[in-house]
């Protein structure tokens, strides 16, 4: 382990008495590390906060089973979990006795451990996966100081659609939302076509009003490809216009489907140390306020998901 990757114990940051933290890993293209980086950024954050009422850190895994690498990380696979929930149409007594069947974790080294929603257990074929904004997952937030939010390839697409008039992207709903502190991270991979996505993406952010004080950039070199220098050209045109630009080197041991943050040298990383900085940063510190997000129609909410997954880390935490 070699010292220059390491960095020094930083103290711990306490939110007792903050809202809860929330940070959604969003990106705009598949392949490029997001869940990776939602790993490692939601075991930084279960070392650096801590909360005196024992608020737990989750991890809110948006994607169906077969397109998210959650369920395979687990150290303890729920009986059931998120698909099951929000097909499930038992009685508010049948929930009760299920939920605490349907929230995963992952053990950590402070012994308390990190905890997962996602899909496991028997599969329901009307789950195509969940909402990454407020609709899914507001309701879980009374029992948590720190959610992550592992949410899709699909934040450009929806920022988009907002600069058009349409609904709000994730980021903006989040934003929004005044009960809870956001951070939104942006991963992308190092590559000119990564950084040009980008570029435009945050365009387009800054168009709708979106407060870039709370966006944190994070630029993963997730194939070792290094950096090309329009690679380099684009990234200094993002200076200035976020909340901060992180860059995390490549390591070749993340390439393997095992859970990413197994290793002691991978848990003291100074680019994921930075990370988590700079997201505590960026949550304190909104420049603007996004406009109002007009609340979504009945039909658009999964219901019955919602209560269950809130009921499932409040059993579980």
């Amino acid at each position: 382990m070699k010292g220059d990757k390491r960095t020094p114990d930083r103290p711990s940051v306490s939110l007792d008495g903050c809202k809860p933290l929330v940070v959604p890993i969003v990106s705009a293209a598949g392949g490029v590390g997001r869940s990776t980086v939602a790993a490692q950024l939601a075991v930084a954050l279960h070392q650096r906060t801590t909360d005196s009422r024992n608020r737990a850190v989750a991890v809110c895994d948006c994607l169906p089973r077969c397109a998210s690498p959650w369920p395979g990380w687990l150290d303890h696979t729920a009986e059931r979990g998120t698909s099951w929930l929000a097909a499930a149409t038992a009685t508010p007594e049948q929930l009760k006795r299920e939920v605490p069947r349907s929230t995963s974790a992952i053990e950590m080294p402070t012994g308390k451990p990190l905890w997962v929603l996602t899909d496991t257990g028997p599969l329901a074929p009307s789950f195509a996966g969940a909402d990454p904004g407020p609709a899914a997952w507001e309701p879980v937030l009374r029992y948590l100081r720190v959610a992550v939010i592992d949410a899709d390839p699909l934040e450009g697409f929806r920022l988009a659609r907002q600069q058009a008039g349409g609904r709000p992207s994730t980021a903006a709903a989040w934003m929004a939302l005044p009960a809870v502190k956001t951070a939104v991270v942006w991963v992308t991979d190092s590559s000119p076509t990564g950084l040009a996505r980008t570029l435009e993406a945050m365009t387009v952010a800054e168009s709708c009003g979106l407060s870039m004080r709370q966006v944190v950039v994070a630029i993963s070199d997730c194939r070792g490809h290094g950096w090309m220098p329009r690679s380099r050209s684009r990234r200094m045109l993002l200076d200035d216009r976020v909340g901060a630009i992180v860059e995390l080197g490549h390591d070749a041991a993340l390439r393997r489907d095992d859970w990413p943050c197994a290793q002691s040298d991978q848990l003291g990383r100074r680019d994921v140390a930075a990370l988590a900085s700079a997201v505590l940063e960026a949550a304190d510190c909104p420049a603007v306020s996004p406009s109002p997000i007009k609340d979504l129609a009945p039909a658009e909410r999964s219901a019955v998901h919602v209560t269950s997954t809130a009921r499932a880390v409040a059993a579980s935490g």
